[in-house]
């Protein structure tokens, strides 16, 4: 096998030609072109005089055809014979020694410029070269070694391989900021996407790799949060990296000019079209004169005016604002005004800069479509549809000239994720369970189709737990959602309370809008469990609890067995559920401002041997009060109605971390006044009672109300919030009788704080709740830490 260095080109002339005469000019090596593709290439014609300057120019035009790689001309007698060395087909493109930089990422910076078939190019491989390290730098890597490698094959076929040394990543060492007054450094290195290398950081290591492309990124973040701020003029003039003197990181500094602070002015909203009336969209102005400038709320208001006019029927109409400042007295006067715009229309749609999610994922949220109006605020729409998708690291939407004065090319770009997969991991540890550990998978655009995808894994000494959930957001492309849960665990506990409970469910349901507020979700679920007792007389797992059992030459009789009994055996549970959820908040993820409610009802007994209906209303307000502590309101009240073998698992219970904090998970509701043993010798003689605080039987009505102020204890970046709580409720309601159950509908009261980990490293949200029961039953059971956030 013979290895090219190179494609040398040469030239050469039999003899030095003046003047001369040919009769016949002769192609020799031509395999792959024409005659007829070459021949307007030569200025020489048979039976014509020619010269040099003539030899010359055909020569050139030659190789201006890319087609040769070497051209030789030289004459035999009457006859000019040119021979050609045609150049060599790209065979294929092979990557060696790339690990970060899979084969699929390269081929696209390639971009067919080197593919199969493709002719083989000295230039086009060092703009590939080129590209190539662009492309590493920009993934990180400032000293990836990439070499070329040429084999050759017969039939004038070449295999190109790139031979790269990737290195390793350089990251952030230190970022500074110049010119910064009104924030501290901290507070400006929280709302970058680029972080600063610490050892903690290890859950998020591309976060601390410097990029060049999330430079641009990061001075958007900083010029909108001044911006927002009261600050209209801030500007960052330079910003620059230099790499440390071991060259595995850099510093990277902002230079920032922040200007004065400004107030709003005056405000006003007119309308030039006469059949919309300005006054009817004054109420959605939310902000007012002397309040801090604030420049995403203008342009937020602005998009909101634009969206109800447009959803009042009102075609090529659009809004737009002007912000005029007085600069002596630090006012912005804000001006809104309604005006009618051209009749354009969408001619098509482009979608680029998606390798991995497919087109029909993004023109399926896309709210405007070949042939439409062009609506200022179905463009709008689309970006913010595209962005909530969090595919993106970016989205943009141009227009571009279309067929015809009144059409326009809508182009929509994206900037895709590196990554929309998540790991979970962590570990727990309790009384009943004992130690274990739980691992996680996530990824939200299953191979670039839309779906998300989850699964869960738990194991601990006495469980084992497995769950998957498959949903895709788009069923069949239709406005619906769809999906399905599938999961199974096992639980062992015959050294502690000698028995066992095994299950398994599946569970698919559906999701779908009804409006942009309001959502419903519908689903059946399917569970099949089993919970065995050990019965030490038999030496084996039973179904059913024995009136007695041997136990260390003794016999054990149960105080409750009635009770008890119904816990256990095999039981088919088959439930249909609806909930509907009415949101209206500013912030999905971290609300602020604004209320939601949901209704829960759901009925077991098309199937199976458990029936009951069950409903369960919740409701959240949220208000500021600081800029960075909020007050949020939370109440909830629940009923199920029993039909028939309804068991503790299907009632309700309070307390933990979510509900009634201050007391254990099941420690409110109806309760076994004695779950003990009566404990005879083998003579029937009664020996002693063996007490037993009752167990939780549930109960069949519940309400709580929580009073909350939760404020920020963290960076943003961290995600850490702490909240301070007063909690009210109450469960009761049993079938049992009085004489052996606790029951109270009485009032309990429980006060603490709770520190919230949202962005916890672990890849869940993790809640540390310490409180204390202010009032209470005797019969209730306490519990000042509870540690939440573990899948169960």
């Amino acid at each position: 096998m013979k290895v090219l260095p190179g494609v040398v080109l040469s030239l050469s002339v039999s003899a030095t030609v003046f003047a001369d005469v040919v009769e016949e000019i002769e192609y020799k090596g031509l395999d792959r072109v024409e005659e007829a593709a070459i021949a307007d290439a030569l200025t020489i014609k048979p039976g014509e005089i020619y010269g040099n300057k003539d030899i010359d120019r055909s020569i050139k035009n030659l190789y201006k055809k890319d087609f040769f790689s070497d051209v030789e001309f030289f004459k035999q007698g009457n006859k000019l014979v040119i021979k050609l060395k045609e150049k060599p087909i790209v065979d294929k493109v092979v990557f060696e020694g790339n690990d970060a930089g899979t084969d699929e990422m390269l081929k696209s910076v390639v971009n067919g410029r080197l593919g199969e078939g493709r002719l083989f190019s000295n230039h086009i491989v060092k703009d590939v070269l080129s590209d190539l390290q662009l492309a590493y730098k920009a993934w990180g890597f400032y000293f990836t070694e990439i070499n070329p490698r040429y084999i050759e094959r017969s039939g004038n076929k070449i295999d190109i391989v790139f031979e790269i040394k990737e290195g390793s990543k350089t990251k952030i060492e230190k970022i500074i900021f110049v010119g910064n007054k009104a924030f501290s450094d901290d507070q400006l290195k929280d709302i970058l996407s680029m972080k600063e290398a610490r050892i903690w950081r290890f859950w998020d290591y591309d976060s601390q790799i410097y990029r060049e492309d999330r430079v641009d990124v990061d001075i958007e973040s900083i010029t909108r949060f001044y911006r927002s701020k009261g600050f209209p003029f801030f500007t960052v003039t330079s910003s620059h990296a230099e790499m440390s003197r071991d060259r595995r990181s850099h510093f990277c500094t902002f230079i920032m000019e922040e200007g004065d602070k400004y107030n709003i002015g005056n405000i006003s909203l007119v309308s030039e079209v006469s059949d919309v009336k300005a006054e009817d969209y004054m109420n959605y102005i939310k902000f007012k004169s002397k309040d801090v400038y604030n420049e995403s709320f203008i342009y937020e208001v602005r998009d909101k005016i634009r969206k109800e006019v447009s959803l009042a029927g009102n075609s090529f109409i659009n809004v737009t604002v002007d912000v005029q400042y007085n600069k002596e007295k630090k006012l912005a006067d804000v001006f809104y005004k309604i005006v009618r715009t051209k009749k354009v229309f969408v001619d098509r749609i482009e979608i680029i800069g998606n390798t991995r999610t497919l087109d029909k994922v993004i023109r399926r949220e896309l709210s405007v479509h070949e042939g439409d109006a062009l609506n200022a605020y179905k463009i709008q729409k689309t970006v913010d549809k595209l962005k909530a998708m969090e595919y993106f690291d970016d989205v943009q939407v141009r227009e571009e000239d279309g067929s015809s004065d009144d059409k326009k090319v809508v182009v929509v770009s994206v900037k895709e994720k590196d990554s929309t997969a998540q790991i979970r991991f962590g570990l727990s540890v309790n009384d009943s369970d004992g130690f274990g550990g739980f691992i996680g998978f996530v990824e939200n655009n299953l191979m670039g189709t839309g779906k998300e995808l989850s699964t869960d894994i738990m194991w601990m000494q006495q469980y084992r737990g497995a769950k998957i959930d498959l949903f895709d957001p788009r069923f069949f492309d239709q406005n619906i959602g769809a999906g399905i849960k599938v999961g199974a665990s096992d639980t062992n506990r015959k050294k502690f309370e000698r028995g066992s409970v095994r299950s398994f469910y599946i569970a698919p349901y559906i999701r779908y809008a009804i409006n942009e507020h309001l959502v419903h979700r519908v689903g059946y679920s399917v569970s099949f469990n089993r919970r065995k007792f050990w019965n030490e007389s038999l030496g084996k797992w039973t179904n059913e609890l024995p009136d007695s059992f041997a136990f260390d030459n003794k016999v054990v009789r149960f105080k409750n067995k009635d009770i008890r009994q119904e816990e256990y055996g095999k039981y088919t549970n088959c439930e249909l559920s609806s909930v509907l959820t009415y949101f209206d908040v500013d912030n999905p993820y971290e609300p602020k401002y604004g209320y939601d409610i949901s209704m829960t009802n759901a009925y077991s007994g098309l199937m199976g041997n458990v029936k009951y209906f069950k409903n369960v209303l919740e409701g959240n307000i949220y208000r500021p009060v600081t800029e960075k502590i909020t007050f949020v309101l939370n109440g909830q009240i629940g009923h199920i109605r029993e039909i028939s073998n309804t068991r503790s698992c299907d009632r309700f219970t309070l307390g933990g971390g979510g509900s009634m904090r201050g007391f254990n998970s099941y420690g409110i509701g109806a309760r076994e006044i004695d779950s003990g043993e009566i404990v005879y010798d083998r003579n029937g003689k009664e020996l002693y009672k063996r007490d037993a605080e009752g167990n939780s039987l549930g109960s069949t009505k519940y309400w709580t109300v929580s009073f909350m102020l939760r404020a920020p204890l963290s960076t943003k970046e961290m995600g850490i919030n702490g909240v301070a709580f007063l909690d009210f409720g109450s469960a009761w309601g049993t079938k049992y009788p009085k004489n052996k159950v606790y029951d109270s509908s009485a009032i309990r009261a429980s006060t603490g704080v709770a520190i919230e980990w949202a962005k916890c490293p672990l890849g869940m949200p993790m809640s540390f709740v310490f409180g204390f029961a202010l009032k209470k039953k005797h019969f209730d059971d306490k519990q000042v830490f509870t540690l939440t956030g573990l899948m169960r």
